[in-house]
């Protein structure tokens, strides 16, 4: 049984989900919001890069905002195929692969 947690009310465009098998990466932001980077697998080793960045940009957004993100999680997933260069998904953002993942070795 899987279980997910309640969402908040939003318009239907933003609601996103995806099936498949994935690897992560994550890490938690000094306020407690879980954020995630999600990839196909053999590719874990390329999102830690997009974690560093997604988890200081979303704590410098509620800074200078001064409005907490409302979320208790923020998943950013790399999909192989893709028409869009992301998809602001509210709480699972998509993006491209070649948007998203990062190759330490290059």
């Amino acid at each position: 049984t899987v279980e997910f947690m309640p969402s908040p009310k939003m318009s239907s465009y933003l609601v996103a989900f995806c099936v498949g098998q994935f690897e992560f990466v994550q890490d938690t932001t000094k306020k407690g919001t879980l954020v995630r980077v999600l990839c196909t697998p053999g590719k874990q080793a390329q999102c830690g890069y997009a974690l560093e960045v997604a988890t200081r940009v979303l704590a410098w957004y509620e800074e200078f905002f001064g409005i907490p993100y409302p979320l208790p999680k923020l998943d950013l997933i790399a999909v192989p195929d893709f028409a869009m260069g992301a998809m602001e998904n509210w709480g699972l953002v998509t993006y491209r692969e070649i948007d998203l993942l990062c190759n330490p070795d290059k």
